[in-house]
């Protein structure tokens, strides 16, 4: 079974479910693009903090490495289903988890 957002946003493509684009679905959309943009960068003081200080003391390669790999079947999804923000979003979000896991192997 599709989650439900998936299903939602399906439907809507596909013209199964019609949907008028009322104003609060197309600032939905637009707020969700940017959010997207944005939210990888809120990676970016754990890569300065990696790189200026050499040091990835206390940072798990695990958890980093884990999440880079979880992260890339939704560019695949984003291309899948032509979905612009999906795509930039988390190409932006594989660059910074890679950032961070180059980080830690070179300084841990």
């Amino acid at each position: 079974m599709h989650h439900l957002g998936m299903r939602h946003k399906h439907e809507r493509q596909t013209g199964l479910k019609k949907q008028l684009k009322t104003p609060y679905i197309d600032f939905l959309d637009r707020l969700t693009f940017v959010a997207g943009i944005i939210g990888p960068f809120t990676v970016l003081p754990q890569i300065y903090s990696i790189f200026s200080t050499h040091s990835a003391q206390g940072v798990s390669l695990m958890t980093w490495t884990l999440i880079f790999v979880v992260t890339f079947p939704w560019i695949l999804y984003g291309i899948a289903h032509k979905d612009k923000s999906i795509i930039v979003s988390f190409i932006l979000w594989e660059v910074v988890n890679l950032a961070v896991v180059v980080g830690v192997l070179l300084y841990r």
